[in-house]
């Protein structure tokens, strides 16, 4: 994955300067190193990019929206396709074009096993958009139900292939009186979808808040009690770019008062628990988290390694960068470097980088800051990227299967402080 950080969307929407479209920002000259591929703008309108995925050298997906800072229409779907030569916006059938964004979706999650074989997921809805072969079609998750008030919200999905997909985060349950979730998993076998019991929180509640597959027969999860690293922090802040999309999606609408009802509840680690074929889903015997640790996103190394991210309290009242690895016998858990503040800043995404080495975002809520890091070997350290003297935003990672290089998406400051375009980012060489 990507992971989809649905809170790094929230924080570009809600609160920074990357509000309208003006122009173009140029790519780099530089053929290594973080920096700008391209960048797409649509006049009078946000446009921004929030998940991506890669199946091969010259096959990957991006998808995103773009909406109008102010007024009430609703947002438009954005998806685009790399080739292996340029990114190409992708048009839908009509029908099919005009249903799918009639559900605003304005976060989506996307998961490829190849380039005839693709998933995009209404992280609000518990809705999905499908290629199979030269086929789009449009489905419903199990556990849906708009009448008798259950939701399904996702934060992360797993393509092994056509026949074997998963989707994870939560179902929401909604009454009179009080609104419930609980984690939610759901798979694919080539035929129907099938939900999956997972083991739930001790004190009840949660959501699948990051996963990290090792194979297609061994899955990592952790279950957070806090949601606000899913799509309901999306719906529970008021950015005007989204209003109308929340006005589209009762779930996005309802959920949120989940996180008030969350805030009031005491406190708890969040749970590590594991999917293998022969066993299915357990809560690992080893648990690496504290009730200060909040967990957004996670990946699997070719090696076996699993590795969490997220944030921990801290000494200065705020919380630090954190980390945690599996390295097959026990867990270590690090913040990253630097000095404690009173800020929230977590990892928000993460992807392997091809050679044995992890890309890291994270971004101070506060300062409205990313940073992106790279650990080689055991040591972590900052790099800056190539993408010009504009403000940006990186929201999600994904490296490209059998290679260096890794793609990048979100968000940069056009030609005025009041501009917003898409970015699409890599790091290594260009995947052809």
């Amino acid at each position: 994955m990507i992971k989809l950080t649905s809170r790094r969307a929230a924080i570009v929407l809600a609160g920074s300067a990357l509000t309208l479209v003006a122009g173009l920002v140029p790519a780099q000259a530089a053929t290594t190193g973080w920096r700008t591929e391209a960048t797409f703008a649509v006049r009078g309108k946000a446009s921004i990019v929030t998940g991506v995925a890669a199946s091969s050298a010259s096959d990957a997906w991006a998808t995103g929206f773009s909406a109008k800072a102010k007024g009430t229409a609703s947002p438009q779907p954005i998806i685009r396709h790399w080739s292996g030569k340029a990114w190409r916006s992708v048009t839908l059938p009509a029908k099919i074009a005009k249903r799918w964004a009639s559900q605003a979706p304005a976060l989506t999650v996307v998961g490829v096993a190849s380039a005839r074989s693709v998933w995009l997921f209404n992280a609000f809805q518990g809705s999905y958009l499908r290629l199979n072969g030269s086929r789009w079609s449009l489905g419903q998750l199990p556990g849906v139900s708009e009448k008798s008030g259950a939701f399904v919200e996702v934060d992360a999905v797993k393509v092994f292939s056509g026949t074997d997909v998963w989707a994870f985060g939560d179902r929401i349950t909604i009454s009179a009186t009080q609104v419930a979730s609980a984690p939610y998993a759901a798979r694919y076998d080539g035929r129907k979808w099938a939900t999956v019991t997972v083991p739930g929180l001790p004190s009840g509640g949660g959501a699948i808040a990051a996963v990290a597959a090792v194979s297609a027969s061994d899955i990592w999860a952790v279950e957070s009690p806090d949601s606000s690293s899913g799509p309901a922090a999306l719906a529970a802040s008021n950015p005007a770019v989204v209003k109308s999309a929340l006005a589209a999606s009762p779930a996005a609408r309802l959920a949120a008062g989940r996180l008030r009802d969350e805030a009031t509840s005491a406190a708890a680690a969040p749970v590590v628990v594991q999917w293998t074929s022969s066993a299915g889903w357990q809560d690992a015997a080893q648990q690496p988290f504290t009730a200060s640790d909040q967990v957004t996103s996670g990946l699997a190394e070719p090696n076996g390694d699993v590795w969490f991210g997220g944030s921990a309290g801290n000494s200065a009242n705020g919380t630090s960068p954190l980390t945690a690895e599996w390295n097959g016998t026990g867990w270590s858990v690090a913040d990253l470097p630097g000095k404690a503040s009173s800020a929230d800043v977590p990892v928000a995404a993460m992807a392997p980088d091809g050679t044995g080495g992890i890309w890291a975002l994270t971004v101070n809520d506060s300062a409205e800051v990313d940073r992106i890091w790279h650990r080689h070997g055991t040591t972590w350290s900052e790099v800056k990227p190539a993408f010009g003297k504009h403000r940006w935003e990186l929201i999600a990672l994904a490296l490209v299967p059998r290679t260096h290089s890794v793609w990048g998406v979100g968000g940069v400051q056009g030609s005025s402080k009041s501009s917003v375009n898409q970015l699409i980012a890599i790091d290594g060489r260009l995947p052809r």
